[in-house]
């Protein structure tokens, strides 16, 4: 791939994020997550080009803290944090946490005062960025409490399941992979402040801060 492509596919991703973002409808985010599934397919070379121009991304990436960590110790919860918030009909929503107990005023009160999750910016290439965990889910298996979901998973499931990129019901039978549509879809169905379900705030998150720390790349001559 030549960087006339890589500026192609910029221009393409930059149209769908605006697209989804001004209209907010379903066909919107399919071609998203469809232009998406590509960057993943793209990954090595985007790094390779970054390298070759000696390119710090800078990819954003949150970490929990500590003490979100241990609050959670003995307790199954869905995380999935947005940490550079996505606005979405003048709603900033900052990400989606269920926990399956009871939180104690002390636990509420740490919180309240950690504020939202924060990206940092990381010195990851693109490759080991877009493989990276953003979303914990319950696992159902005792030994290993949780199952990380990675952004390339999030954006190859939602487009293979949803109909992106595959008729739905018609997605590949791979098996490795498709053991995380149940996540997937159950993450759908959460709707979050702006009516939006949680896995098109993931992908408009994705999509943003490829389009900002990807820039120079698209500036390249």
């Amino acid at each position: 791939m030549n960087l006339h492509h890589l500026h192609l596919q910029y221009d393409r991703l930059a149209r769908h994020h605006e697209s989804a973002l001004r209209t907010g409808d379903e066909i919107s985010f399919l071609d998203l997550a469809h232009t998406l599934r590509v960057w993943v397919d793209m990954k090595a070379t985007v790094t390779r080009i970054a390298a070759d121009k000696n390119v710090d991304l800078a990819l954003s990436h949150h970490t929990p803290s500590k003490f979100i960590k241990q609050s959670l110790h003995g307790a199954t919860h869905t995380y999935l944090p947005l940490a550079k918030g996505v606005v979405v009909s003048g709603v900033r929503v900052s990400g989606y946490r269920e926990t399956n107990r009871a939180l104690t005023p002390e636990e509420i009160k740490k919180r309240a005062a950690a504020g939202p999750p924060v990206g940092i910016p990381s010195k990851m290439t693109f490759s080991e960025w877009i493989a990276t965990g953003v979303l914990e889910v319950p696992s159902g298996d005792q030994n290993h409490p949780h199952l990380t979901i990675s952004r390339e998973m999030i954006i190859k499931r939602v487009a293979n399941v949803l109909g992106a990129s595959h008729p739905a019901g018609m997605e590949d039978d791979d098996a490795l992979e498709n053991k995380f549509d149940p996540y997937i879809l159950e993450l759908h169905a959460i709707k979050l402040a702006g009516g939006l379900p949680a896995t098109y705030y993931q992908l408009l998150e994705i999509a943003d801060e490829i389009l900002v720390q990807t820039r120079c790349l698209r500036d390249t001559a």
